[in-house]
């Protein structure tokens, strides 16, 4: 066996992956079952006589129930702490993990597109289209980003990234590889419920979640030829960092890639404008002394605005001074709820909530 396993990521492995565990055991060992007759023996812990063979027996069922090759599913159990992401494609004449060169070079050009722009997002804040030259920190987060080998199912690209993986813009704010996944699962769930509704106006509202031009390009881009293809996007987290969120896939029909395509270019002539209220707990501090938009924080609640109710959503809010600035340091610290009350604005670029007054706590 070429990837050494332990016990404990074998377990969380199964437990994972809807095995369950029989509190009786064999002798010190675990019994784990699954929904099919399926059954494995699990040594009680490491480097035991006999857990060579009890591994491979194991891998050799798994391989039975999921139809993967052993060493994909030994190198999964052996790195819990990544997050992984799965881009499935369905290119139409081409054999089981196979596609065309430029269609292969296209969906791995919008894999790229799309963290990318997750990665905007989460540093410098909603946008309806990015402009200006990447921060260098969305760099450093594609660098951690690893590219796995396609496989059969039809066409499938996966990437990987640490959970812990952290990169520092140059104000100290430090951001995760989790942090951008996350943000990229909100995006492009946002961006399936407005492909439900079939009109590109839907995707107006969407902005606050992080769905921006870019974003529907990229996601444009996995539609394969004459953006005319269904295509997925999966999420599993690492087991080691266990998200409340469930590992799950998003799927986006045959009729989506002309759609985002359209929605990306409404989006870049769109403005944010209208009233609106959050109300929710201050998530993140920015103050940047070098430029004239110094004080702004980002509050994770509830959003609401004159045409929609948005909650577990995170808004970027620009202050006005140092004092209300002052004071939601306190609110962070202490984890109060704040309200903020105001108008929605993007002049900035980044679509924001600008304060009338103050916040209350």
């Amino acid at each position: 066996m070429t990837i050494p396993l332990k016990v404990d990521d074998i377990a969380s492995y199964l437990a994972e992956t809807g095995w369950e565990r029989d509190p009786q055991g064999w002798r010190g060992a675990s019994v784990w079952q699954h929904p099919g007759d399926y059954e494995v023996l699990v040594p009680a812990r490491d480097g035991m006589g006999d857990s060579d063979r009890r591994l491979r027996e194991i891998l050799r069922c798994l391989c039975a129930l999921e139809d993967r090759p052993a060493s994909d599913i030994a190198l999964e159990i052996a790195r819990p702490q990544l997050d992984k992401q799965s881009f499935r494609t369905f290119p139409v004449g081409h054999d089981p993990g196979y596609t065309s060169l430029l269609l292969g070079t296209k969906t791995v050009l919008g894999v790229r597109n799309l963290l990318t722009a997750a990665a905007r997002t989460v540093v410098q804040g909603p946008h309806f289209t990015f402009a200006g030259r990447q921060p260098g920190v969305v760099g450093d987060l594609l660098r951690a980003a690893e590219l796995g080998p396609s496989r059969a199912g039809s066409y499938v690209v996966e990437i990987r990234v640490a959970a812990d993986a952290t990169v520092r813009t140059p104000s100290g704010e430090q951001v995760t590889g989790r942090a951008v996944l996350v943000q990229m699962l909100e995006a492009v769930s946002a961006a399936q419920a407005a492909v439900a509704a079939d009109t590109p106006a839907a995707f107006d509202e969407t902005v606050t979640a992080g769905v921006s031009a870019d974003l529907c390009k990229a996601l444009s881009e996995l539609s394969g030829h004459d953006r005319s293809e269904p295509f997925e996007i999966g999420f599993r987290w690492a087991r080691s960092q266990p998200l409340d969120v469930p590992s799950h896939v998003v799927a986006f029909p045959e009729t989506s890639g002309s759609l985002l395509r359209a929605a990306s270019l409404r989006l870049r002539g769109l403005n944010a404008t209208g009233a609106a209220t959050v109300s929710g707990v201050v998530e993140g501090l920015h103050d940047d002394s070098s430029g004239i938009d110094r004080w702004r924080i980002k509050v994770r609640g509830e959003l609401r605005t004159e045409h929609a109710e948005l909650v577990g959503k995170v808004v970027w809010v620009r202050l006005p001074d140092q004092a209300s600035y002052d004071r939601a340091i306190t609110a962070h610290r202490e984890r109060q709820v704040i309200t903020v009350m105001g108008e929605l604005s993007s002049t900035t670029g980044r679509v924001e909530l600008v304060p009338g007054r103050g916040f209350d706590i």
